[in-house]
């Protein structure tokens, strides 16, 4: 007997640290094909107005400061979306995603910023799976997220999706736990996590919280008393709230008015012929969901026709029927849908499918579609998504073992069999969608916007000190990449302005004295004469 108990442990290790290998190689992939779109698809800089903003931002907290001084001559420095107000320079964005990025501001790489987010999202739907489902699945939707063209698009880019996908998973892994175990620190931390995501992307974070908040308020009318763990987890929640509303007092004048009404007046949540550039209605707003569904549909694994949704819909219908016949069987019976503990495979399924219609619903209150590299209003969606769909596999899995077994009695493992041919069918539609798919939806944003890392290169090449450089442009689009260069002080050893002719230009040179000077256009830099 105790030798068959240390051969029962000494597999159970080896599974483990199988499993614990897989796991490693899979958000090792995750990286590395996230740093390689960076580099092959985006060049490393930024090619979006909110990436520009979000860059300049992450570069003023490294600096130490929340908001930068405005230059004193800053039309020679000016790109959408940053903002020049009572002596300030600032992004119209919330602080979230740039104290992050500032991280990797520090380390003198940016870009691979998202790259290591993506690899901690693929370890967390991992634990959120595992938790919920079992190592099977577990491993089953960390393949998956690593599989999606959507995912890794997005973890290239210096957009704030794959931070606000890491926040919002981290929050899904810890709200059952904290619930259960009531410990303050896991309360706190499930705080924090929505409160990192409300600072990173408010409108998110609503429509993620929205359906914990229905469950809770569920819970505590049925136990008639209040959990413990959902007062520590709002007190975890308060202090991000708090820098949320300092820092629009700070930069607005207002605690309740965001600098995205700075930049567009228009640019609020809601219905009516003042938001939005042509107005905003409740129809404009289900186009729109059309729109963003679509492109989920087809791009989230980029398999053929909508096949990408597939898995997570079964999941759901299945688990609909499941709870339906539970239902009707103990008719007369007290419910406990969602249970206080010991929540339902089903349950949770549909627990995880009520995130994603409340993200998607929530988003019909803002005006824009917003298609950035995919649909990327639903980016923090895909964590619930990509878990429903690995339940789908699993489930087909389950009735392919079924199916076996009554068919072919004879095959020894049908279960492993099941799982295997789920697996071969998800290696066959990833194939597909990283050969027919992939390439021609990544080349569609390679130099997205005209943009690209050319010109930053031929001056590092040339390898000028002490400088600055005068950018040609005939839209900020010329100058971005540049920009990008710059420190918020704007006294790097080369400093990029944008020329605006040769008189001007000088009044710029006489705040750089000793320094050299040169133009750049079209691939061409050359140096001017400072008495000239």
């Amino acid at each position: 007997m105790p030798s068959l108990r240390h051969s029962e442990l000494g597999q159970r290790i080896n599974s483990n640290k199988l499993e614990l290998a897989l796991l490693s190689v899979l958000c090792l992939t995750a990286f590395f094909a996230a740093a390689w779109v960076s580099q092959s698809v985006f060049d490393r800089v930024p090619h979006t107005e909110d990436e520009s903003a979000f860059l300049f931002q992450a570069q003023t907290i490294a600096s130490g400061k929340v908001v930068a001084a405005e230059p004193e001559r800053p039309e020679f420095f000016s790109i959408p979306f940053i903002i020049l107000r009572d002596g300030m320079w600032f992004g119209k964005y919330p602080l979230g995603f740039p104290l992050v990025l500032a991280l990797g501001v520090l380390t003198g790489h940016p870009w691979l910023t998202n790259a290591t987010l993506a690899a901690l999202c693929v370890l967390a739907i991992y634990l959120l799976s595992r938790k919920l489902y079992g190592h099977v699945t577990a491993m089953f939707a960390a393949v998956m997220l690593v599989a999606s063209p959507f995912f890794l698009l997005q973890a290239g880019s210096m957009l704030s999706h794959i931070a606000s996908l890491f926040w919002t998973l981290l929050f899904l892994v810890l709200f059952p736990l904290a619930r259960r175990q009531r410990g303050v620190a896991l309360s706190l931390a499930t705080g924090a996590a929505i409160g990192m995501l409300f600072i990173s992307r408010p409108l998110t974070a609503v429509g993620i919280a929205i359906p914990y908040v229905v469950w809770s308020l569920l819970t505590i009318a049925r136990q008639r008393r209040m959990n413990r763990s959902y007062v520590i987890m709002a007190s975890g929640a308060l202090p991000f709230f708090a820098i949320f509303l300092a820092y629009n007092a700070l930069t607005t004048g207002s605690a309740i008015h965001t600098a995205y009404e700075l930049w567009w007046p228009f640019d609020r949540l809601g219905f009516g012929a003042d938001i939005g550039v042509n107005g905003h209605d409740l129809d404009d707003g289900i186009r729109n969901t059309r729109v963003n569904s679509n492109a989920l549909a087809t791009f989230l694994f980029g398999w053929p026709g909508r096949l990408s949704m597939a898995p997570a819909i079964i999941t759901v219908i299945l688990s609909l029927i499941t709870l339906l016949g539970r239902l009707y069987r103990r008719k007369g019976t007290r419910s406990t849908i969602p249970p206080h503990s010991d929540t339902s495979p089903e349950s949770w399924d549909l627990i995880l499918a009520s995130v994603v219609l409340s993200l998607v619903a929530i988003h019909i209150l803002y005006w824009t579609p917003g298609q950035m590299y995919g649909p990327r209003y639903y980016m923090e969606a895909i964590g619930p998504l990509v878990i429903l769909s690995a339940r789908g596999f699993m489930q087909i899995g389950a009735t392919v073992a079924v199916m076996l077994m009554k068919l072919a009695p004879k095959v020894r493992y049908p279960i492993v069999t099941g799982h295997a041919s789920m697996l071969v069918l998800l290696v066959v539609l990833s194939v597909y969608a990283f050969t027919q798919t992939v390439p021609g939806r990544f080349d569609e944003f390679r130099e997205w916007n005209g943009i690209n890392g050319d010109g930053v290169a031929i001056v590092e090449v040339a390898q000028i000190d002490n400088a600055l450089v005068f950018i040609a442009r005939s839209s900020w689009v010329d100058y971005a990449p540049f920009f990008a260069q710059n420190v918020p002080t704007l006294d790097s050893a080369v400093v990029y302005a944008s020329d605006r002719g040769p008189q001007q230009n000088r009044v710029l040179m006489d705040l750089y004295p000793g320094r050299e000077f040169y133009r750049y256009e079209d691939g061409r830099l050359v140096r001017l004469d400072p008495q000239r």
